[in-house]
């Protein structure tokens, strides 16, 4: 995604112990826009929307100083759905940014992205989406002291670390197959060009010597979405990875790779799932009342969909360097594939068999061991992070009480 920094006039704030705001910017169109704010480390944040007194994003983020270098004033132009932005310090413990909408959006996505060789800032994620003035108003309001949400923000602790092991975990799985084929267009039939780059990544992650991989399936049969999702639960995987190729209507030029992680409607949806909440009554050692098992799941769900963001990231910018990705190449569905509160997941859109470029470079063994390897260097770049370790404690999620 292509970013556009923020041209604003902001008074750097005097320097504090802590973090520094070092850059705001944009991506994305009128219908669809990223906010990004880069920071020197890491903080606490919560972004909402409000409609009064005027429609804003508002983002509170633990005290931070306001360090833009070559920004003189306190407000600054925005892009895409943000008409405009400000800064203010709210005390001595928090901060907030408030960004003025051009049109009704809501927030479709928010994540963090830590500091990395590429990157050296700690990164904040809004994903902003253009919507009905109606829908936006039943979104929008400030969070209440005794929502869950604020509850889980200011008592909830989680840990969603891999597990202790020698080789990580990776399941890769091959959509579609059997009496299943998916897409087809331009000679190319989706189940089969998915079924050959799952096994070449299973190739190439293999001969790191750093991975177990699990196929849903090697063969050409038909599996149910719930039964891919077992394979990963059963073996308690730190990486599910779906691959796919997207179709469009006809007379569509979309072309390029995208990868979806869940969205909010699917992350409601997991929370309802029977074997989620059987998951964390396991964990915490019997069965819980349903206000505290649904804490521990919205805990687990908030970290694994942060880990699934960041990973998206990284696969996003390594596929890149082989192929087209779509504009905003980062999604949010709610595949069911993607529903496990446990296993951070992504679905990988390869490309799209409707268009004759993409059609071609997937069905050409050579590309796709390109594509591949890119893919595979993106999950030792994610397992490569600093906040993961050799030595790790399994997943847990817990409530401190409240002082």
């Amino acid at each position: 995604m292509a970013l556009i920094a923020a041209f604003a006039s902001f008074a750097p704030a005097v320097a504090i112990d802590g973090s520094e705001i070092r850059q705001v910017r944009f991506g994305g169109g009128d219908d669809e826009t990223r906010v990004v704010v880069e920071l020197s480390t890491d903080i606490e944040f919560r972004a909402f929307t409000v409609s009064e007194p005027t429609r804003r994003l508002v983002l509170d983020i633990s005290r931070a100083a306001w360090s833009v270098e070559g920004l003189e004033t306190g407000e600054g132009l925005g892009f895409g759905l943000v008409d405009d932005f400000r800064f203010f310090d709210r005390s001595a413990e928090a901060s907030r940014l408030v960004f003025e909408l051009e049109s009704p959006a809501v927030i479709v996505n928010q994540f963090d992205i830590p500091a990395n060789a590429d990157n050296p800032h700690h990164r904040l994620v809004i994903d902003l989406r253009r919507v009905e003035a109606s829908e936006f108003e039943e979104e929008s309001g400030f969070p209440e002291p005794s929502d869950l949400s604020q509850l889980i923000a200011e008592r909830g602790d989680a840990t969603f670390a891999e597990p202790e092991r020698e080789r990580r975990v990776i399941v890769i799985d091959a959509g579609h197959g059997g009496h299943d084929p998916g897409a087809s267009a331009n000679g190319v039939v989706e189940e089969t060009i998915n079924l050959a780059a799952a096994l070449e990544l299973r190739r190439r992650l293999v001969a790191t010597g750093r991975y177990d991989v699990i196929m849903t399936r090697d063969s050409d049969h038909y599996l149910t979405l719930q039964e891919r999702v077992n394979v990963a639960r059963a073996a308690n995987a730190d990486l599910f990875i779906s691959l796919h190729a997207d179709s469009a209507g006809a007379g569509s030029s979309a072309r390029g790779a995208a990868v979806y992680t869940l969205s909010d409607s699917g992350a409601g949806r997991a929370s309802r799932l029977p074997e989620n909440a059987s998951d964390w009554n396991h964990l915490s050692g019997g069965t819980q009342p349903p206000v505290v098992r649904n804490i521990l799941l919205s805990l687990s769900l908030r970290e694994k969909r942060n880990r699934s963001a960041i990973f998206a990231e990284m696969v996003l910018d390594s596929m890149s360097e082989v192929g087209p990705v779509l504009t905003n190449g980062h999604r949010q569905r709610g595949f069911y594939v993607l529903l496990d509160s446990q296993v951070p997941a992504v679905l990988v859109e390869m490309g799209f068999l409707t268009n004759r470029d993409d059609a071609a470079n997937l069905n050409s063994a050579a590309y796709r061991a390109r594509l591949m390897q890119s893919l595979a260097e993106a999950v030792d770049d994610y397992f490569d992070r600093d906040d993961v370790s050799d030595d790790n404690p399994v997943r847990s999620a817990q409530l401190t009480p409240i002082p």
